[in-house]
């Protein structure tokens, strides 16, 4: 009987451990169930002895163990130590107060309230596992020590791999997350506590933004399943599982743009930003600070920097809202003004570029860059305005800059391009800008800015076909500068007065300035004649040019200005004649100017002798102005005093160094005397040998005693090394 109640209670048990679910099971009746299974079958046969089958058979039903003796409780406790190592490994460490078992003095006592007081209540968010995964190890970011998942080498080329053929989130979003760590890292406000990455080392820290750089716009396009990046990404299914990675890598980029200092390094983070621009279309929150980053590094960086940086804005320009375009019309004008305040051969190929790209940004919606346009030339009109009414040195420093006048290049630039638009209707106010700058203040200081306005009016007439009145400003200077009196000072080549606008009274002093002045007259005349060379109206135009250029060489006694002047004069004289004699060959009708157009489109189609002088003259010119940019002149153009020794003093000049541990040397002199214009008298000199002591920090300061003069002899090109 007591056998049948035994089997019948321990197959209830072990029924019931597996009918519950082993998740869902509190601590104490795991630990119970256990515990009943390891007890002793006589003493609880001893304990049921004296009660009948019913109450033996309402003990069966109960929870087990209620008057289990304290005693055999912590016995047990001890024996589950050997007979189930592992529960008891995990009681350990999740329950340390239920094997820290102690026995009371009331521990004998079978009150209710006792054993409810002693009861342990385990933690509502224990989670238990299975027996089977106790000894796998489980794939979480912290390791035993403590520390985040350390990013190596390997594991980089593991996630190299698998990017290409995963086609999953999984090894995208642990490159994404490895990129943040690692910008973290180098940040100063980054905070890596909460990164589930490390990176450290540059090795790693390069390998993972190679990783990203190479792999993952490929990565990207293959998870949307896309031959081509195009413009609507936000309709594509997958896109939705992707937006949060693919935003937090593209605020990540953003960062490092700013972050970093080298142009290369820059240059590469353009071109693979290129590549992701598509992505950024659908997170307008990155739309301004992306604009401001690359227009800064447009204004600010390095030549490969500022023209991969224009590709960007250019492609964003394109591709995105109005709003987007008008933004960047007027940021980047402004800009370019800020840059263009200070023009010197070192910053003038910066300028020149962001003109030019500045042009195509414009160009991209005409009515849109009419609004804007329309403002500034009017404000430019207001400052002329200004200047020439009130007639004060502000007003006069507010149009006579640099910043004012290539900002009317900016224009100048722009209108010419513009064909059949709108800002074509901007043509004659910025013409009678142009033409009242040079009038405000018309004397020889200004010159070079005469010069600068001519070339914009030239510029002007020659994209747009339209007629400007150019020579008056040109013939006035030969008409009203004296260039036959002496300069007081010699300068061994002209003047540029590519990067000058004012020239100073020591300039103008120096036969350099006279020299500028008259190559830039005949520059600039010469082009316009070649630009109107195949005009019906260049005999007549040119008349006044002729006779003033003949009054200017009867008064000129300066050989090599009238040479130049006489040449130019020849050509004008050879195209007069030129147009004059085809006018005679057919009657021409003035009023159809259908035909008058068709009679000047042959005659430039043919070419007349001034147009083909001018271009091959100009490519002399421009090759000449190029080295002056760069900086490549030879210096055998220089004719440069050298200072070479007397053959004497270098036979009598000795140097003898010594050094002692104090780091000081002694430099023994041995000469003659000294020749100091005087007669040698007849007694032999004395050959003296002086001692001086100099200290070794001193002796770029100490100044040799000399004993004889220098011969000053020309240099010639073999003698420069």
């Amino acid at each position: 009987m007591k056998a049948q109640k035994v089997r019948r209670k321990n197959s209830k048990l072990v029924a019931g451990r597996k009918k519950k679910d082993l998740s869902k099971v509190t601590t104490e009746e795991f630990f119970k169930q256990d515990f009943e299974n390891d007890t002793d079958s006589d003493g609880t046969d001893e304990q049921n002895e004296g009660k009948g089958d019913e109450n033996s058979e309402q003990e069966d039903s109960d929870s087990g163990g209620s008057n289990l003796d304290p005693a055999e409780h912590k016995m047990s406790l001890m024996k589950l130590k050997d007979t189930d190592p592992e529960f008891y490994k995990y009681l350990k460490d999740n329950d340390k107060n239920l094997l820290e078992f102690k026995i009371s003095d009331d521990e004998g006592d079978d009150d209710s309230t006792n054993e409810f007081d002693n009861k342990h209540i385990p933690n509502e968010n224990l989670e238990v596992a299975s027996d089977d995964s106790d000894f796998e190890p489980e794939e979480t970011d912290i390791t035993e020590d403590g520390s985040k998942n350390k990013i190596t080498l390997q594991l980089l080329k593991t996630w190299q791999e698998k990017i290409l053929t995963d086609k999953s989130l999984t090894t995208i979003k642990c490159a994404v997350d490895a990129f943040h760590a690692a910008l973290n890292t180098v940040a100063e406000s980054g905070d890596t506590t909460t990164m589930r990455y490390k990176v450290e080392g540059s090795a790693v820290f390069n390998g993972v933004v190679q990783l990203c750089i190479m792999h993952l716009p490929d990565a990207f396009k293959s998870f949307l399943k896309l031959e081509s990046v195009s413009k609507d990404l936000h309709k594509s299914k997958r896109f939705p599982k992707m937006r949060g990675i693919l935003k937090l890598y593209l605020a990540d980029l953003l960062k490092i743009l700013q972050s970093v200092s080298s142009a290369n390094i820059i240059t590469v983070l353009l071109k693979h930003l290129y590549q992701m621009l598509p992505y950024t279309q659908s997170f307008s929150s990155l739309t301004k600070p992306l604009l401001r980053i690359l227009v800064k590094l447009w204004s600010t960086g390095e030549e490969n920097v500022r023209v991969v940086a224009f590709i960007n804005i250019f492609r964003i320009a394109t591709n995105h809202a109005e709003s987007v375009l008008e933004m960047l019309l007027k940021t980047m004008y402004v800009k370019y003004v800020e840059n263009a305040k200070f023009v010197s051969p070192n910053t003038l190929a910066e300028i020149n570029f962001m003109r030019h790209s500045l042009a195509e940004i414009y160009l991209l919606d005409h009515n849109l860059s009419y609004s804007h346009a329309f403002l500034y030339v009017r404000q430019l009109a207001i400052h002329l305005r200004n200047a020439t009414t009130l007639k004060k040195k502000e007003n006069f420093q507010a149009v006579y800059n640099w910043q004012y006048i290539n900002s009317l290049r900016f224009w100048t630039e722009l209108i010419s391009k513009s064909k059949k638009s709108m800002l074509r209707s901007l043509l004659y106010p910025l013409v009678q800008i142009i033409t009242g700058t040079v009038k405000v203040i018309p004397t020889a200081q200004y010159y070079p800015l005469r010069f600068h306005c001519v070339q914009m009016l030239v510029t002007i007439s020659k994209e747009t076909g339209t007629f400007i009145p150019i020579l008056p400003f040109l013939l006035e200077i030969l008409d009203s500068y004296d260039f036959n009196k002496k300069h007081k000072t010699v300068s061994m080549k002209p003047v540029p007065l590519m990067c000058i606008l004012r020239m100073s009274k020591s300039q103008l002093a120096e036969n350099g300035f006279k020299d500028s002045v008259v190559e830039s007259v005949y520059q600039l005349i010469l082009e316009n004649a070649a630009n109107e060379s195949h005009t019906i109206y260049f005999p007549d135009v040119y008349i006044p040019c002729i006779i003033q250029l003949k009054a200017f060489l009867k008064k000129c006694r300066v050989a090599s200005y009238c040479r130049k002047i006489k040449q130019l004069l020849e050509k004008i004289e050879e195209n007069r004649k030129y147009i004059e004699t085809e006018r005679i060959k057919g009657p021409i009708d003035l009023k159809n100017t259908v035909e008058i157009a068709n009679w000047e489109n042959r005659i430039k189609t043919d070419g007349t002798a001034i147009a083909k002088f001018y271009a091959s003259w100009i490519k002399l010119h421009e090759s000449q102005k190029l080295k002056l940019l760069t900086k490549t002149e030879e210096v055998s153009e220089y004719k440069l005093p050298v200072v070479k020794k007397s053959k004497k003093r270098q036979h009598d000049e000795q140097f003898e160094e010594e050094s002692d541990d104090e780091s000081e040397f002694e430099l023994r002199v041995k000469g003659t005397n000294g020749d100091t214009g005087k007669k040698p008298t007849t007694s032999k000199p004395k050959k003296s040998k002086k001692k001086i002591k100099i200290s070794k920090k001193n002796i770029e300061s100490e100044e040799l005693p000399r004993e004889n003069t220098d011969i000053v002899q020309d240099i010639n090109s073999d003698d420069w090394n």
